[in-house]
């Protein structure tokens, strides 16, 4: 009898254990399909709200994903950081952009890396984080390659840029988010960046791309 009991607890044990593993993916699905949804419904005037709001950039309180970090990223998202749309269609990426850098951002969509960053002008930086399913969030960034199309959208424009390097850096080069990158280059750039599998390793991939369109959001899309 007793070896039965402890059998059965062991299965269940086991069961709890394999699906804690999937929890973060699961939870990770569940807000997106909720952010899309947002995205979707949201307004131009919205998006122009929203980006006049107050944000945190707390870089230090970032962690990888876990059942632990996703339950609480999941539960603090708000739709109010959101201010415009990502599109990578090569890599299967079309996520919300959020304002600031936070893990209920980077859980949800993309985040701005620093304060009073406008589309179209100087180094347009965002993250997310690096998933191994390549659908969710910044999960395919690595696959990036050059000459791919990224665009972004706070629904007034379009802004379209061409991938030309990606990048392996340490995790202390933040003067890869500074505007002096896009000056550097002769054109407003964008930069996407994720850790690179793992952010215990120090290392940040960067996929890079510069300006080579901009239309009304109507126009593409209406």
């Amino acid at each position: 009898m007793m070896k039965k009991w402890i059998s059965t607890l062991l299965i269940i044990v086991g069961a709890g254990l394999i699906a804690y593993q999937f929890l973060p993916e699961i939870l990770i699905k569940r807000q997106v399909v909720k952010s899309e949804t947002a995205v979707e419904e949201i307004t131009e005037e919205q998006i122009v709200e929203n980006n006049e709001r107050e944000a945190v950039y707390d870089y230090t309180a970032i962690e990888d994903v876990s059942g632990r970090t996703a339950v609480s990223g999941v539960s603090q998202f708000e739709n109010e950081n959101i201010i415009g749309i990502l599109m990578v269609d090569d890599l299967g990426i079309n996520l919300p952009i959020l304002k600031g850098v936070s893990d209920a951002n980077l859980m949800a969509g993309a985040g701005t890396m620093v304060p009073d960053l406008e589309m179209g002008d100087g180094n347009y930086s965002l993250a997310s984080h690096y998933m191994k399913d390549p659908s969710l969030l910044f999960g395919n960034l690595l696959n990036a390659e050059e000459g791919m199309q990224v665009r972004i959208t706070d629904k007034i424009n379009v802004y379209e840029y061409e991938i030309y390097e990606t990048v392996l850096v340490p995790e202390t080069a933040m003067y890869m988010l500074e505007h002096e990158q896009a000056a550097e280059r002769g054109k407003p750039i964008i930069s996407l960046m994720t850790c690179y599998y793992t952010s215990k390793n120090g290392q940040r991939f960067f996929a890079l791309g510069e300006l080579v369109d901009s239309y009304p959001y109507r126009q593409k899309f209406q």
